[in-house]
This record gives C-alpha cells, sequence and structure tokens, in this order.
C-alpha cells in the first residue's frame, strides 16, 4: 500500500453547515413555505444544480429563486444575505486541515457555485487548501471520474495516495471506484478519526 499524501474535503456539508436554524426557520416562514423546501432549493434543486454545473451564475440563482417565491428579482441580494445567516463554516475542522500541513497535501473538491473562491477567501480559510476543485469552475461534477482525477492532477498525487471526505455516499463511492480512500461524513469527530486512522496506517 502507497502512503496517503492528501486529504481532500468536500465543501458544503462537510465543512460548511446550517449553524442557525431559527435563521432558516424565520426566513421560510416569511416566504411561505416549508423549511424543507427553502434547502432543497438552495442547495439541490434545479437553479442550485445549474449553478453547480456553471450554466448560470449565483446571481442568476437568487434573482430566480426570489422570482419563484414571489418576490421582486432585485430583492435577490438581500435573500441570499438572509439564508447565509444561516450558515456557517467548520473552524475547527479547518484548524484540523491546517495541522496536517506540511506533511499532507489538502485539497476542496465542491459541487459548488462560482463564488465558492470569494467565499472562502472572504472566511479567511482558501489558504488551507493546497488546489481546489470547483465544479462550476470546470464544467464537472461528483461522482464524475474525471472531476476526482483534475483533483489528483492539481496535488500531485496518485489515488492510491490520497483520502476524500464527503457526505454524500455516491460522492465517496466515485472517490473510492478510482482507488482513493473515502470516508462518509457524518459529523467532525467520526471524520477526524476515520482519516486519522487511515493516515497511521
Amino acid at each position: 500500500m502507497r502512503p496517503i499524501r492528501a486529504v481532500i474535503l468536500d465543501f458544503g456539508g462537510v465543512l460548511l453547515h446550517v449553524t442557525n436554524p431559527a435563521a432558516h426557520q424565520a426566513l421560510a416562514r416569511e416566504l411561505g413555505i416549508p423549511l424543507q423546501v427553502l434547502h432543497f432549493q438552495v442547495f439541490e434543486g434545479p437553479l442550485s444544480m445549474a449553478a453547480q454545473r456553471g450554466e448560470i451564475t449565483p446571481r442568476a440563482l437568487w434573482e430566480g429563486l426570489a422570482e419563484q417565491w414571489g418576490l421582486p428579482r432585485d430583492q435577490a441580494d438581500a435573500l441570499a444575505l438572509r439564508f447565509w445567516q444561516g450558515v456557517s463554516v467548520d473552524t475547527a475542522l479547518v484548524t484540523w486541515l491546517r495541522g496536517l500541513r506540511p506533511r499532507y497535501r489538502t485539497g476542496l473538491l465542491s459541487n459548488a457555485w462560482l463564488d465558492l473562491r470569494d467565499l472562502l477567501r472572504h472566511t479567511g480559510i482558501l489558504d488551507a487548501f493546497d488546489a481546489l476543485v470547483i465544479s462550476a469552475e470546470e464544467r464537472l461534477m461528483k461522482p464524475e471520474p474525471a472531476i476526482y482525477r483534475l483533483m489528483l492532477q492539481r496535488l500531485g498525487v496518485a489515488a492510491a495516495e490520497a483520502v476524500f471526505v464527503d457526505d454524500r455516499a455516491e460522492n465517496v463511492a466515485g472517490a473510492q471506484a478510482l482507488g482513493m480512500h473515502g470516508v462518509l461524513y457524518r459529523h467532525r469527530d467520526q471524520a477526524i478519526a476515520e482519516v486519522e486512522a487511515l493516515l497511521a496506517a
């Protein structure tokens, strides 16, 4: 077995979480929609998927959602701001990831919108990663094999030398199909323990 040389994390559901559900509940009530619909449309709905594929901009996504929920399109920025007040980055997990360097290379592999790079810079965590692969930028999406290969290429490691952490089983399976180590994220402590066990093997 080759020793692991790189640790790769997903973003949404691993590094980014809903941490203020009350903010989302209040927003859903004001919009007159169930909370589940709010989350689905933002994270997985047709407009979100188009944004993850790089077919539309994040602004076009929020304009479309505003219109869908009966708001004027010019309220898109305010709608987005309200939504993001309910989520935050797991800084403890970022601190752990930083601690792996320089012994291990670090990567972020995410099905995400075109503004993710700016978000990482704004939250002060962009420098925690040696390489980024963002679906909207590349027009590739997990679990397509090409997006994992691109990540490995940018990190300069073989598949067997990388471990990938994601909260979706199909994305972990996509990495494992290429020979990468995979960890299905359930919570921070569990994911860290499983990655560290692989690193120590």
